[in-house]
């Protein structure tokens, strides 16, 4: 199941232990989020939205997709800024993913379906609302992260912190969006 982007409602149905009628009711009433395929138009449900979905009604998300779940998409200058935030996930048990432009981070946020991101100043936030606008909405943790960021704050959907000093907060950040999947404001 590794680099599954999104499940059918076979797939989706089985984890949950339904008809797949049911799952096809869930979508119809807005409960799943999900998308038609072109032609035959079979629907397709993007697996972080799944994994809210089984979060968001207590039920146990299955450790083949956990894993999938936990991917950091970073965008931060300088080099070493981004190397240090890696670092830091890695050791939450997160995977990340470090663009090097604005450009290659868009590629990879409507690619790989992150489940967090992490910017290093306010002029790549303008940039990545941008991006996120254009492609479905999606509730992720947002993260600005860098020295010259005023740290302890959280506005417009964004958690801003000072790096290195708020390094343990970033962490509990990290933590807290895998436990409860939500979007923090």
């Amino acid at each position: 199941m590794r680099g599954k982007q999104a499940l059918t409602t076979g797939e989706v149905a089985k984890y949950c232990g339904v008809n797949f009628r049911t799952v096809i009711r869930w979508i119809e009433r807005g409960h799943l989020d999900a998308y038609k395929l072109p032609g035959r138009g079979d629907n397709r449900i993007p697996l972080p939205g799944f994994i809210n979905f089984l979060q968001s009604n207590q039920m146990p998300v299955p450790d083949e997709l956990r894993g999938q779940s936990r991917t950091l998409l970073i965008l931060a200058e300088p080099e070493e800024l981004a190397a240090e935030l890696a670092s830091s996930a890695r050791r939450a048990g997160w995977e990340p993913l470090v663009a090097g432009d604005a450009m290659q981070f868009g590629y990879c946020y409507a690619e790989q379906q992150p489940s967090a991101m992490v910017v290093s100043n306010e002029a790549l936030v303008a940039a990545v609302n941008r991006i996120r606008r254009e492609g479905e909405p999606q509730e992720m943790l947002c993260i600005l992260a860098g020295a010259d960021v005023a740290g302890g704050g959280s506005s417009d959907g964004w958690c801003r912190l000072h790096w290195p000093t708020e390094q343990k907060r970033f962490v509990g950040l990290l933590d807290l969006s895998d436990h409860h999947s939500q979007r923090l404001t």
